[in-house]
């Protein structure tokens, strides 16, 4: 990550998370941006996106940084962080689609001290009531109407930091960026973690039903593993107990945030099955994660033989 003369003033990292469909859409809304800074915008790949000549000729403004083989999601965030030149640096992945105004709010929302600034993710009609369950396990804590204010949890979706915050913790995500891994450093070093309702993406992503039941296992996983990298054999086997009650309390949180945004509550009822069965299928997830302290193999890093997670930091208490 590198800063020059004539750097742009804003980076945007787009991780190729759903497929060349949802990249096109996401691209799209990316060169149709209102009152857009200076702007650099770059797609990290690696050999699952196909015919990357053409969608050089698409986007000619776009770099698209390559390598061979595949890569997980956390290594190629790195490899795009390590190519920005922006003083500020937004991360969103392709299944997300960014609100017209979305630069600009990016570089306005940084004119404050904070090291980094989330926003909403709202779900773009239409959807099945699976994929609006899945939805509603990732993002119901970031679906408008958003209060802006300090935060404890930011998704990489929709967030922007400062070159330089991200500059002083560089060995935490120079080969795998984990969320979660740089919130909490951060934090851990007194920085602002702040949201902002201005800043809006649009999530719409169609999966299959064994396709969405492998993505639940394998995040719940990841996440686990993540969580308990730099802790104790005690405490990841008391995660690990309390993980059987993780069901119940992941949908509650659901239904909580729906009831305080005063979303349609017929939406919320014919999401409720397949919303507990993909929160079954996370804290399984869950569980394996902290009893074995290894995320997924499918997310594991190439070449892994460890926990496959670097310089992870104990998280602090939540606020």
């Amino acid at each position: 990550m590198s800063s020059t003369a004539g750097s742009p003033s804003l980076t945007v990292v787009v991780v190729v998370f759903a497929g060349r469909t949802y990249l096109l859409r996401c691209l799209d809304a990316l060169s149709g941006q209102i009152a857009a800074p200076a702007l650099e915008i770059i797609v990290p790949c690696d050999e699952s996106l196909s015919d990357v000549g053409a969608l050089r000729r698409r986007f000619p403004r776009v770099q698209f940084v390559c390598v061979t083989g595949r890569r997980t999601y956390a290594e190629l965030r790195a490899l795009g962080l390590r190519h920005a030149r922006g003083d500020l640096i937004a991360l969103t992945e392709d299944h997300c689609t960014p609100d017209t105004n979305w630069c600009a709010s990016i570089v306005k929302a940084h004119t404050a001290s904070h090291a980094a600034v989330g926003g909403a993710v709202d779900k773009a009609p239409p959807g099945t009531a699976l994929e609006r369950a899945i939805y509603l396990s990732d993002f119901s804590r970031y679906m408008p109407p958003l209060r802006e204010g300090p935060a404890a949890y930011l998704t990489d979706c929709n967030v922007s930091y400062k070159r330089s915050a991200l500059a002083v913790i560089a060995e935490l995500w120079a080969e795998e960026f984990h969320e979660t891994t740089v919130n909490w450093a951060l934090r851990a070093r007194g920085e602002s973690l702040w949201l902002s309702p201005e800043l809006i993406v649009r999530q719409q992503r169609s999966l299959s039903f064994g396709a969405a039941l492998h993505d639940r296992y394998a995040f719940g996983r990841l996440f686990a593993s993540t969580r308990v990298a730099a802790t104790s054999a005690t405490r990841r086997i008391l995660y690990a107990v309390f993980s059987v009650a993780l069901p119940a309390l992941l949908v509650g949180r659901v239904v909580k945030n729906v009831l305080t945004r005063r979303r349609p509550l017929s939406q919320l009822i014919r999401t409720l099955p397949p919303l507990v069965l993909v929160n079954v299928v996370w804290a399984w997830g869950e569980l394996l994660g902290y009893l074995t302290g290894r995320p997924p193999r499918s997310l594991a890093p190439v070449g892994d033989h460890g926990s496959g997670l670097l310089g992870q930091v104990t998280p602090p208490p939540a606020t």
